[in-house]
């Protein structure tokens, strides 16, 4: 005797896996790719996208990658890559992707003093930091706090 269904109680699934966009320039305005877990489908992947994104799919293509093995000059296996799929979905709107960071830019100089302090900490834990390097940490963190109160106060 199968229990009666009830209104209110139905399980809600949420999805648990990764959907990695990649950039791919060969591909039409209204593609994009995706690398996504070897398991997943091409009706998981239309379901996931649908459901999660509100995008309209027409079309889902998948190719499957092997796993990547790593091997020294001598025959030693040095690491594997993991098998994935890449699928390329076809939807309704052109998609245009979002501009790449520039590299260099990106941290400025606090980039350089977590380096700096990187460095220090690989030496040890006695290879304190200079008054100077203090200071200039300790400029760095309050004209961060100022632009956060001044946006803070904008809003």
């Amino acid at each position: 005797m199968s229990t009666p269904l009830r209104q209110g109680l139905n399980k809600v699934y949420l999805p648990n896996i990764i959907f990695k966009m990649v950039r791919s320039p060969n591909l039409q305005p209204n593609q994009v790719a995706f690398r996504v877990p070897p398991k997943c489908n091409k009706f998981d992947i239309h379901s996931y996208l649908t459901n999660i994104y509100n995008v309209n799919v027409q079309e889902v293509r998948t190719m499957n990658y092997a796993t990547r093995i790593k091997r020294r000059k001598d025959g030693r296996v040095t690491g594997r890559d993991a098998a994935y799929k890449k699928a390329i979905v076809t939807i309704d709107e052109p998609f245009a992707y979002p501009a790449e960071p520039d590299l260099n830019t990106l941290g400025g100089p606090d980039r350089d003093l977590a380096r700096q302090a990187a460095g220090r900490k690989l030496k040890g834990w006695r290879f304190r930091a200079q008054p100077d390097e203090k200071a200039q940490e300790k400029k760095l963190h309050d004209e961060k706090l100022a632009k956060l109160q001044a946006e803070q106060e904008k809003k």
